[in-house]
């Protein structure tokens, strides 16, 4: 098994564990903290006022909140809705949304409120959907309060809403709790896309896989749980700049079709069929006239939101199509489909909650457009995540086999160095210019009396043989090349690099060394005598190649004759 998928595995499963134990840590705190909720805690001091608005300062003509579109002047683009503050004892608080709108709120004609802006030629022209918190001090007690309203886009997108009276703190932390849930799930899918995405960067498995179909995967659930997270409403609270927070979520809405379609191309080659091919490349064409639009200033993000929905229902479409042909293709074949029924699980919870929130918003505006579809689509990400779990394990089963194929192939099975078959490729290798060496050394080496041990002592003493001079080459010329048994006796060492001929006279010292070490040995009923002949090839071509392996292959059998006659 290679280094990498021995890290990999050391690795991958604690990663896990880690991020499940991350999960339940989440899931207990969400116990606790509601535990502490329905415990004892003293009572907000708040009001729900959304109801007691009047379109005129008698009080006497009631408004929607929800409808305020159709109160609308289009020709001036504002509106004044109107409040009597309660009697108060002390400094309260007016808090509410407003989306897609400037508002103001006046006493006596007297701005004490307004959206707060923060100019860049870059940022939508509306402040986004934001959270407005105005005090009041006791000097304002039973004042009539006017809001302006300035429309930005259209009637349409005119909102106002959830207008609360009373203490600042209890707003907004009750408001927090209520959001605890989505929070939760929205920082699970971040957490989730963050783990794929360091997953998918491991050596190990980006060599199982081939492709990085788990970074997209990651990278869109990242992306959908930071939409998540300021679907919520709760960043507002904490950031002072608004716009950023619009402009953000109107970008990731722009961008998080694309890490799905290049999702789908690593795991069903979608980009194979020349309709999609053009879809992906319409969706680039619009990210980038997106961007240009923003930029020089002619439109708005916002305005050209309507092509990323678009975007997002036909790649869903796609994979939902993909995964429908392939698991019925499967089902035909009688092969496994649990990784496609896990697909299919995950888009049937994306596609309901999807369609219980169309049906919720076409019924009237939300504050929080993802109550559904967050949870939705994090059953999707997991369901999809663990399909491509089993598919890279199974990647990775079918690379442990080729590799022990291949190794099976390339190895000496006695002394686990190459065998003749990897040493010929690697001289075509050399000799092709494949490899890009400027020189080469050819170490030959033959084992004498072989023969005479096997016929003499027996086969298992000669493999003994074999195998204690397999060792001796290894450690010594091994350590400057790759070692290759290359027939009975006969063993080869090729050396690449520099300074070779110092190489050779190094590992010749130690050659000689081990030997006469071996044959020290209490109880050996052989000696070992290993004869070797060595030049460099200066010249990189087949011609000077093979005329080195014949100097080579020379000087080893000069070598052997020395040795027989000292033995002699």
């Amino acid at each position: 098994m290679k280094k990498g998928e021995e890290v990999a595995r050391k690795l991958i499963a604690p990663m896990y564990v880690l991020g499940l134990l991350g999960m339940l840590v989440i899931v207990v705190a969400v116990y606790i903290t509601r535990e502490f909720r329905e415990g004892g805690e003293r009572v907000a001091d708040y009001t729900d006022i959304s109801d007691e608005w009047t379109l005129d300062s008698e009080g006497t003509k009631p408004v929607d909140l929800g409808s305020l579109g159709e109160y609308m002047d289009e020709e001036t683009g504002v509106l004044s809705i109107y409040h009597r503050l309660p009697l108060m004892d002390g400094d309260e608080s007016l808090v509410f949304r407003s989306k897609d709108v400037y508002t103001k709120l006046l006493i006596d004609e007297k701005v004490v409120y307004e959206t707060k802006v923060y100019e860049s030629r870059f940022y939508n022209r509306s402040p986004g959907n934001l959270w407005n918190i105005a005090k009041f001090h006791d000097e304002c007690s039973g004042a009539l309060v006017e809001m302006q309203i300035y429309m930005v886009y259209d009637t349409n997108a005119v909102t106002v809403d959830n207008t609360i009276w009373g203490d600042k703190a209890d707003i907004v932390h009750t408001f927090l709790k209520e959001k605890l849930f989505g929070i939760t799930v929205s920082m699970l899918m971040i957490i989730i896309g963050l783990i794929l995405i360091a997953v998918d960067l491991m050596p190990a498995y980006s060599h199982a896989r081939k492709n990085h179909g788990m970074i997209w995967l990651g990278l869109y659930s990242s992306l959908i749980g930071v939409w998540s997270v300021l679907e919520t409403n709760v960043m507002q609270f904490f950031v002072a700049d608004m716009r950023v927070l619009q402009l953000i979520g109107n970008i990731i809405m722009i961008l998080d079709s694309m890490p799905l379609l290049l999702y789908l191309d690593c795991e069903y080659q979608i980009f194979k069929n020349r309709m999609m091919q053009l879809f992906c490349y319409f969706n680039i064409v619009y990210i980038l006239v997106s961007v240009g639009l923003q930029l020089s200033g002619v439109s708005d993000l916002h305005v050209v939101l309507p092509g990323a929905m678009l975007s997002m229902v036909v790649s869903c479409v796609v994979l939902l199509v993909w995964v429908v042909v392939e698991l019925s293709s499967m089902i035909r074949r009688h092969q496994s489909v649990l990784h496609y029924a896990l697909q299919l699980s995950g888009l049937g919870a994306l596609w309901i909650s999807a369609l219980c929130e169309m049906v919720r918003y076409s019924q009237s505006d939300h504050m929080d457009r993802a109550e559904y579809m967050r949870v939705g689509m994090l059953i999707f990400v997991i369901c999809l995540a663990i399909s491509s779990q089993l598919e890279t394990y199974r990647l990775f089963e079918n690379g442990l086999k080729y590799d022990i194929i291949s190794s099976l192939a390339y190895s000496d099975g006695l002394t686990g160095l190459g065998n003749r078959t990897a040493y010929l490729e690697q001289i075509e290798a050399h000799a092709s210019g494949e490899t890009g060496i400027s020189q080469l050394g050819i170490v030959f080496l033959d084992v004498n009396n072989l023969k005479k041990v096997n016929d003499n002592q027996g086969h298992e003493k000669g493999d003994e043989l074999i195998t204690t001079a397999s060792k001796i080459i290894a450690n010594s010329f091994g350590k400057y090349g790759k070692s290759y048994r290359i027939g009975g006796d006969e063993f080869c060492v090729l050396m690449t690099g520099i300074s070779l001929q110092e190489k050779y006279e190094t590992g010749l010292a130690e050659f000689q060394r081990l030997i006469e070490e071996a044959n020290r040995v209490k109880g050996r009923t052989y000696e070992i005598q290993i004869a070797n002949g060595f030049r460099i090839c200066d010249t990189i071509n087949r011609e000077k190649i093979d005329e080195a392996v014949m100097a080579a292959d020379t000087a080893m059998y000069a070598n052997k004759s020395i040795l027989k006659n000292k033995a002699g």
